[in-house]
């Protein structure tokens, strides 16, 4: 029987299950009894759970973290890691981003791409072998987390505190094509700064660590700073995004633009917050503490997405430059916290980027680790990789492209032996943690027998 021709039946299934999955928001609210990442978390786990049950699979659900699906027998298992959480939707879609539109042959909703759609994909790809009757040698067997997106505290509770026993091998398709071999360390941080006489300003910028942040709010009393309305013309006049304002009861409201992007990929986006505290420098500031702020925050930081400023603007040959994304913004009653995602590349130990930011800031502000996940570096040359680049090439033809490392952090290093495998194919648009963000159905067709592939090659 040819698996690559009977996945192509379900094709229509997956995406009424990928729109499905979308309709649910799947954002990290408080938890509730029995819903330790909230409600929409737990809602997006037991609709997999679900849709595993109707596709006739084993499922297991432990304690709405994590869930297991799985078909086969043998004493090894493949695993393939797939989160059903989804970072907050922003502003500004073309379509409500919870109800799976399709239009022009696209689907559009927070989390085609990061990560529902490649795990109903890839369940059913599983589906297709499993009711082919074909025997593998290994137990296949899915497993969904439901806080990838703020810390993978779902797949610590799975492997740490169940216990539940690692897999022999392992893959994720929550990154891109072909083969990522290195995922960059991640080290979160807050800085904290307190000023006493500065009561008067409120910046509110940023929904998640991992997001470059599209809008930041501001208030600030109207005398705390000189020349403004002639600073932010120029200012409109020579940039592409514009920070709004309007006065109201003595105060200047302020509404920074700027375009979303992913935090791995910070230089792809255009930070609102960094513009907006860059656009400051510029004025005449004479409240002395937003004035130190400010001073502050463009000696360290400004508009950089490279820490050179903080000291720790590393580089290797393995997986390239160290990326800074100021991924949220508060200041309120005097009190500045400022969050920092980084990513490390793999011979660079997150213990000495925090060090070098510690004595470059000395006594000049407090930083509280948030995070710290170690980098992910497996050979090229393994079986994992090199059968997954062969099942690449084989169902898309190219045969340039080489394994990559890259900034994201993935469930593959939640495990001893895994890597992100997809499921984004060069032909498409990376809007993943962006407004708009859409799964072509065209494209559905090749990661489909990608991906009966990869799990036959690797279990058979």
């Amino acid at each position: 029987m040819n698996l690559q021709e009977k996945v192509l039946t379900y094709k229509d299934d997956v995406v009424k299950g990928i729109q499905g999955a979308i309709q649910i928001k799947s954002v990290m609210e408080e938890s509730k009894p029995g819903m330790p990442f909230g409600e929409g978390p737990a809602k997006a786990l037991n609709y997999f759970i679900d849709l595993g049950k109707k596709l006739g699979f084993d499922i297991v659900n432990y304690d709405n973290y994590a869930a297991e699906i799985e078909f086969g027998d043998g004493n090894e298992v493949l695993g393939i890691l797939g989160h059903v959480d989804v970072v907050p939707e922003g502003e500004d879609w073309l379509y409500p981003p919870y109800s799976g539109t399709i239009v022009d042959g696209k689907i559009f909703g927070r989390g085609t791409l990061d990560d529902k759609g490649p795990a109903v994909i890839c369940l059913y790809a599983m589906k297709a072998i499993k009711d082919s009757g074909i025997k593998l040698n290994k137990k296949v067997r899915m497993i969904l987390g439901a806080n990838e997106e703020n810390g993978s505290n779902c797949m610590k509770y799975y492997f740490n505190t169940i216990k539940r026993p690692q897999p022999e091998l392992a893959f994720t398709p929550d990154s891109s094509f072909p083969v990522t071999f290195a995922e960059k360390g991640i080290v979160r941080i807050a800085i904290k700064k307190k000023y006493n006489n500065m009561n008067g300003v409120q910046v509110q910028g940023g929904n998640a660590l991992n997001s470059v942040p599209q809008k930041t709010h501001m208030v600030l009393e109207k005398d705390y700073i000189e020349n403004f309305e002639e600073a932010l013309n120029k200012y409109n006049s020579t940039h592409e995004f514009k920070i709004e304002c309007e006065l109201k009861d003595g105060k200047y409201h302020l509404l920074s633009l700027g375009k979303a992007a992913h935090g791995s990929r910070p230089e792809k986006g255009y930070n609102s917050a960094s513009a907006l505290f860059t656009f400051l420098n510029t004025v005449t500031i004479k409240n002395k503490d937003l004035h130190d702020f400010i001073s502050f925050f463009n000696k360290y930081l400004g508009m950089e997405t490279n820490g050179k400023s903080l000291g720790v603007a590393f580089h290797d040959e393995e997986s390239g430059n160290l990326s800074l994304n100021l991924g949220k913004v508060s200041i309120e009653n005097g009190n500045v916290e400022l969050a920092i995602d980084m990513r490390c590349p793999v011979t660079i130990s997150n213990d000495k980027i925090i060090e070098n930011i510690t004595n470059t800031l000395g006594n000049n502000a407090e930083i509280e680790i948030l995070s710290n996940s170690k980098a992910l570096h497996v050979a090229k040359d393994t079986f994992l990789v090199s059968t997954l680049m062969e099942v690449y090439r084989k169902n898309t033809g190219d045969i340039k492209s080489q394994p990559v490392a890259i900034g994201g952090g993935t469930y593959a290093r939640q495990v001893t032996n895994g890597v992100a495998f997809g499921a984004l194919l060069s032909s498409q648009e990376d809007n993943m943690h962006q407004k708009n963000e859409y799964l072509e159905i065209d494209k559905i067709d090749t990661l489909l027998k990608i991906y009966v592939d990869a799990i036959y090659e690797l279990a058979k």
